[in-house]
């Protein structure tokens, strides 16, 4: 596995959680059926943004260098904030024709990044320490052409 297919591949930890967390909680609640897919049926307001999010960003970082996986990693989570707190004014205002006010604007943008960065702190750790282990991106590609 290549460096920048673990950044890609780390950016579906959240989603993994989510759905993890969700399977557990609904047993230990015993919820039914029908609650587990509401609460599936809520995620959409984070997942949707969050799936196109993931989408362009894992786009943008294939077959990139190690330095640049590193600020990547860096800037992703602020990235995200800012891409989701937009997200939300657009589907607010489309909704309900309303804009919150820049305080909770900002507010929103703080906690997304933070949460963005608390899934981000596993997979930059992993990249970090094993850099040496995964295969560079141009010996992938030469592995490939060789065959």
């Amino acid at each position: 596995m290549t460096q920048s297919r673990f950044f890609q591949v780390s950016l579906l930890l959240p989603v993994a959680v989510w759905v993890l967390v969700l399977l557990i909680f609904s047993f230990v609640l015993r919820q039914d059926n029908g609650a587990i897919w509401q609460n599936l049926y809520d995620g959409y307001h984070i997942f949707v943004p969050y799936v196109i999010f993931v989408i362009v960003i894992w786009r943008l970082v294939g077959n990139k260098p190690y330095g640049l996986l590193m600020f990547m990693a860096f800037i992703v989570p602020i990235l995200w904030g800012f891409f989701f707190t937009l997200w939300y004014v657009i589907v607010t205002y489309i909704q309900d024709k309303s804009i919150e006010t820049l305080f909770v604007l900002s507010i929103m943008v703080f906690w997304a990044a933070f949460v963005g960065y608390l899934f981000e702190i596993i997979p930059f750790l992993v990249l970090s320490k094993l850099k040496t282990k995964f295969k560079g991106d141009q010996q992938q590609s030469n592995a490939l052409s060789a065959h």
